[in-house]
C-alpha cells in the first residue's frame, strides 16, 4: 500500500505530460484563434472585392456625374437664353404700346391746341374734378419719377446683385401701374381745365401752352433714353446676378449701362422741376416770356 500511494502521484503526473493530453490542450486553446483568423481572412477578402468594384465602377460613375453637369449647364444656358430672348420681346411689345400711348396722347393735345376743345363733352365735367385729377396725376407722376430717380442711384451704388436685379425687374411694373397712369391722367385733366376755364387750350394763357410743350418735350426724352435702356440694363443685371448664385462674387460691379441710367433720369427730374415751376411762376402772365 506504501508502495501503491508513492507510485499514484507519479502516474498521474506523467499522464499529465503526455503526449495526447498536450495536443488535445493545444488544440483546446488554439482553435478561438482559428476561426478569429478565418474571419479575419474573409473581412480582408471582402474589402479587397469592395475595393476593386469600386476601382470598376467609379469611371462609370465620374462619368454619369459629368453627364449631370453637362445636362445641368445646357439647361442653364438654355434658361438663360430663354430669359434673353423673352426680355428681348417684352420690351419690343412695350416699346409698341408706348410709342402708341405717346402717338395718341400728342395728338389730343394737339388737336386741342390747334383745332379747339375736342371732346366737347368735357366742357360738362365740372372744374373741381379736373382740378383734383390734375393734382393728383401731376402728384403721383413728379414724384414717381423724383423718387425712382433716387432709389435707382442708390441701388446702382450698392453693386449689390439681388438688389439690382429685383429692382430693374419691378422698374416697368412701376412706370405702367404710377408714372404713364400719372401722366395721361395730369395731362387729359389739364387739357380740361384750359376749356372749361379759358375756353380751350388753343386761347388759354401763353403758360398753359409752354406746359403742354414741355410735357411733350419729357415725353419724347423719357422714351428715348429710359424706357429704351430698361430691357439692356435688365439683361445685363441678370448675368450680373448668375455670377452671383455661381459663387463668383469676387470683381462684380454694377453694369455701366445701369450706371449710365442715372444722367437720363437726373435729366427727367429737370423737366419735371421746370412743369411746376411753370404752373407756379406762370410766365407770360405774371411776367413775359423772355423772347417776347
Amino acid at each position: 500500500m506504501k508502495v501503491f500511494s508513492v507510485l499514484l502521484p507519479l502516474l498521474s503526473t506523467a499522464s499529465a505530460f503526455s503526449p495526447s493530453s498536450s495536443r488535445r490542450a493545444t488544440l483546446g486553446a488554439t482553435m478561438p484563434e482559428a476561426v478569429s483568423l478565418k474571419k479575419a481572412f474573409q473581412q480582408q477578402q471582402q474589402l479587397e472585392h469592395a475595393s476593386a468594384l469600386s476601382l470598376l465602377t467609379r469611371p462609370e460613375e465620374e462619368m454619369a456625374t459629368l453627364e449631370v453637369l453637362n445636362n445641368s449647364n445646357s439647361v442653364g444656358t438654355s434658361a438663360t437664353s430663354t430669359e434673353g430672348e423673352w426680355i428681348d420681346e417684352s420690351k419690343k411689345i412695350e416699346l409698341i404700346l408706348l410709342s402708341i400711348w405717346l402717338v395718341s396722347l400728342s395728338a389730343f393735345i394737339l388737336i386741342n391746341n390747334f383745332h379747339g376743345p375736342w371732346p366737347l363733352a368735357m366742357k360738362a365735367v365740372p372744374e373741381r374734378v379736373f382740378f383734383l385729377s390734375h393734382m393728383i396725376g401731376g402728384m403721383l407722376f413728379g414724384g414717381g419719377i423724383i423718387l425712382t430717380t433716387c432709389i435707382e442711384r442708390l441701388v446702382a451704388k450698392s453693386a449689390n446683385a439681388p438688389v439690382l436685379q429685383f429692382w430693374f425687374d419691378k422698374v416697368p411694373l412701376l412706370d405702367g401701374l404710377i408714372v404713364v397712369p400719372a401722366l395721361t391722367v395730369s395731362m387729359v385733366s389739364g387739357t380740361g381745365l384750359s376749356i372749361v376755364r379759358y375756353g380751350g387750350l388753343n386761347i388759354a394763357p401763353p403758360h398753359v401752352g409752354a406746359i403742354f410743350w414741355t410735357l411733350i418735350a419729357f415725353m419724347s426724352w423719357w422714351a428715348v433714353t429710359d424706357l429704351t435702356t430698361q430691357g439692356s440694363a435688365l439683361t445685363a443685371v441678370n448675368e450680373m446676378y448668375s455670377k452671383y448664385q455661381q459663387g463668383d462674387v469676387e470683381g462684380l460691379e454694377t453694369p455701366k449701362v445701369v450706371v449710365d441710367r442715372h444722367v437720363s433720369n437726373v435729366v427727367s427730374c429737370f423737366f419735371v422741376v421746370l412743369l411746376y415751376s411753370m404752373m407756379v411762376l406762370k410766365p407770360g402772365t405774371f411776367f413775359p416770356f423772355p423772347w417776347n
